[in-house]
């Protein structure tokens, strides 16, 4: 017992013979584990703020559609029988929130200029439950109910070069014949979310307006939101199959984004790809100090091999002394990297307005997400791996031979 103490004060005070070559070496070794925890909440707050982008601002965590309509988004593909869909869907623990939806590609066009868009013909109070257009509001308001009134994105309506109050012409292709419809509307909103394709593409009405307009007796998407969240990885769970109706299409965000869910899926290798480099850099760094110190010690070590120190002793202890390093190095990186990940959890990270990926523009700012436990497994990686790099010095320092040792200085 005496000797493994001796063994451990020897090595604590080798570590220190040379206190700024030390002190550098833990500070790259708690470098990088702060920037290891850091990417970690990184990568899991923009995950998040992806799927809630993606979620939450207008697509919904679910949607219904007829079976063939997202095929070529057909006009003619509408569901029936909508107020027994929505009572089933509502009748539904699982469902938050439902909103249904018309759709129409058309033309719009004021006294200035014309241009394509897409035209969404929804319910304003449930709508603003199911998306944030009501709070996109930037100009003007949100639907009321009232017939003619139409909100459209802040890009669309300087293309269009129209203000609040002034005449808007819809012009779209009916279902069932493809009959062009127009109808006259007074721009009463303007959105803005950040997002060009949204900005410059989508334009509202009210769905009985809109349903007039496209000529048809239901709707072409229903929205929702979910009180269950995990149920979206369950595609097996009776939920989705509630509906026998073959012409009726149910399916979760991840199914109806998959490039999304392929990310999300994915998310694990980036942290994964990150601390592998890292865990070279802390090997090579701490090898390369771990033999400059052994080489300023040859005398030393070619003196106690000679009075009768066994080699398993001279080795424990580089071993020890890289432990030692190890353990002061991850004491640092976690109070480094804890505090850079809260302050990101807090005050999140802003990568820009215009910041698409995968179709997805990140308008809001990420919020890094900790796990405490996987602080933990990085930090007993990085101690792992400080061990594991002293290995090949302590192999080397063991092998000495005395009267070769204690001829350099």
């Amino acid at each position: 017992m005496a000797r493994y103490s001796l063994l451990s004060q020897l090595a604590l005070r080798s570590i220190f013979r040379n206190t700024r070559r030390t002190i550098l070496t833990i500070l790259l070794i708690a470098s990088c584990l702060a920037a290891l925890m850091f990417t970690d909440a990184m990568v899991r707050g923009y995950m998040k703020s992806m799927v809630s982008i993606t979620t939450s601002t207008f697509l919904g965590e679910a949607q219904l559609h007829h079976a063939q309509y997202r095929k070529n988004n057909d006009v003619d593909k509408y569901m029936t029988d909508v107020e027994r869909i929505e009572s089933t869907l509502a009748a539904s623990p699982k469902v938050q929130y439902v909103s249904p939806r018309v759709i129409a590609s058309g033309m719009v066009s004021s006294s200035e200029n014309v241009s394509a868009g897409a035209v969404y013909g929804i319910d304003g109070e449930k709508e603003a439950q199911v998306s944030k257009i009501a709070q996109a509001i930037v100009e003007g308001e949100y639907l009321s109910g009232k017939p003619q009134e139409l909100i459209m994105g802040k890009e669309l309506a300087d293309i269009l070069q129209v203000s609040l109050g002034d005449r808007i012409v819809v012009t779209i292709s009916q279902a069932n014949g493809g009959e062009l419809s127009q109808e006259l509307f007074r721009l009463s909103g303007v959105f803005s979310f950040n997002d060009r394709l949204m900005d410059s593409g989508l334009l509202f009405i009210n769905i009985d307006k809109a349903k007039q307009l496209v000529n048809i007796d239901g709707v072409h998407e229903i929205a929702l939101q979910l009180n269950d969240k995990a149920i979206v990885d369950q595609q097996d769970d009776p939920f989705w199959h509630q509906f026998d109706d073959k012409d009726i299409e149910f399916l979760g965000w991840k199914a109806l984004f998959p490039q999304i869910s392929s990310m999300v899926d994915m998310s694990g290798f980036s942290t994964l790809i990150v601390s592998i480099i890292m865990y070279i850099l802390i090997a090579l760094g701490l090898i390369n100090t771990m033999f400059m110190s052994i080489y300023e010690r040859h005398y030393e070590f070619g003196i106690l091999l000679a009075i009768g120190t066994r080699k398993s002793q001279l080795f424990w202890q580089i071993i020890k002394e890289g432990f030692y390093i190890g353990l002061l190095s991850i004491a640092a990186g976690l109070i480094l990297g804890y505090a850079l990940s809260y302050w990101g959890s807090i005050h999140g990270i802003t990568l820009g307005e215009s910041m698409e990926i995968s179709g997805v523009t990140l308008n809001e700012p990420i919020k890094l997400i900790m796990s405490h436990l996987t602080f933990v497994e990085l930090a007993l990686g990085i101690l792992t791996v400080t061990i594991v790099a002293c290995l090949y010095p302590a192999i080397h320092a063991s092998k000495l031979q005395p009267s070769i040792a204690m001829r350099k200085t």
